[in-house]
């Protein structure tokens, strides 16, 4: 007999863990970072950006996306082999 944790297992995509915001979307955030081979930051830019105004206060999820532009911001000015010439290169 297939329980609701087998339903899970199987298609974790139709599943979400506490909410429906992201069910309603077209395309899944979760999948729309993997296929366009997205880091975490922007992964994290994207979420909070597509529950903007269906979870919590929308202040709040765009200080979050704030807040991981400013992380990302820190980050490319800081990382020695994150070069502007070696971003911009074509492989």
């Amino acid at each position: 007999m297939i329980d609701d944790n087998d339903f899970k297992e199987a298609f974790p995509l139709d599943h979400q863990e506490g909410g429906e915001h992201y069910k309603q979307l077209p395309i899944q955030p979760f999948t729309y970072c993997r296929k366009n081979k997205l880091n975490t930051t922007q992964s994290n830019i994207i979420k909070y950006a597509s529950r903007l105004y269906t979870k919590g206060d929308p202040i709040e999820q765009l200080n979050k996306i704030i807040h991981y532009c400013q992380l990302e911001k820190d980050f490319i000015r800081n990382d020695k082999s994150n070069k502007k010439t070696n971003r911009n290169k074509k492989t």
